[in-house]
């Protein structure tokens, strides 16, 4: 069990990161009116003003290309919150660039990052600083997790993005059209299928990942609640 809740804190934290960069799965969106995919992204959206191609129903895009589009959308934004599910795992999470800070908060455990500074929790327990060597497995998973996040960002992981991505569908997310990009990523020997939902902007409004890793099926999804807009993330102790 120790290693299941230990790579459960790890992927909890590092599940912020995965909205601006990673990749979805095969998994449609949801019907909910906020992902509805009942109609076509506007005609009045304007693709976006850099060297990335505009997006379009079946149009293929490359993954590096991909990744420096999304990297590019990123660029200069104030921050995003989102909420994630991670092999059924719910949690809230929170991205302040300028601040080098993130912030997820799950039933399971929760974790702080601010520069290279680290703070954990698990759900019924009390903050404390991050340390990989703790007897409590929820703590050291956050922890490892939590050493990841203070020197990874999203802009980082986009750019790593390889293969061939497809635009498949359309949708709606945060009141803005989106185009569903689907493909598979190879990380670390392991297959992930993958589905970006993004605005003619390249912004990355909701992702879903799947996988198999060893017997176990892995399944996370992102979806942002606010995009560009400044999050408070104040260190706990």
């Amino acid at each position: 069990m120790r290693v299941n809740t230990l790579g459960a804190g790890v992927i909890l934290a590092a599940a912020v990161l995965l909205t601006g960069c990673s990749a979805g799965s095969t998994t449609e969106p949801s019907t909910s009116p906020d992902s509805a995919a009942s109609s076509a992204p506007s005609e009045a959206a304007e693709a976006p003003s850099s060297d990335c191609p505009e997006l379009a129903e079946g149009e293929t895009i490359e993954g590096s290309v991909l990744g420096a589009c999304i990297t590019a959308s990123l660029d200069g934004i104030a921050g995003y919150a989102a909420t994630t599910s991670v092999m059924g795992i719910e949690s809230t999470a929170k991205y302040n660039p300028a601040e080098k800070a993130i912030e997820t908060s799950s039933d399971l455990g929760s974790l702080i990052v601010i520069g290279s500074d680290a703070w954990v929790k698990s759900g019924s327990g009390e903050w404390q600083v991050a340390d990989v060597n703790s007897s409590d497995p929820i703590v050291a998973g956050l922890s490892a997790g939590a050493e990841t996040a203070s020197t990874t960002d999203p802009m980082s992981v986009a750019a790593a993005l390889s293969g061939e991505f497809t635009v498949t569908g359309t949708g709606e997310r945060l009141g803005k059209p989106v185009y569903l990009v689907s493909g598979t990523v190879e990380q670390q020997g392991v297959s992930v299928d993958a589905v970006f939902e993004l605005t003619a902007d390249y912004e990355n409004l909701a992702t879903t990942t799947s996988a198999a890793v060893g017997e176990q099926s892995v399944e996370v999804s992102v979806v942002v609640t606010e995009w560009d807009v400044k999050q408070d993330i104040v260190a706990p102790l």
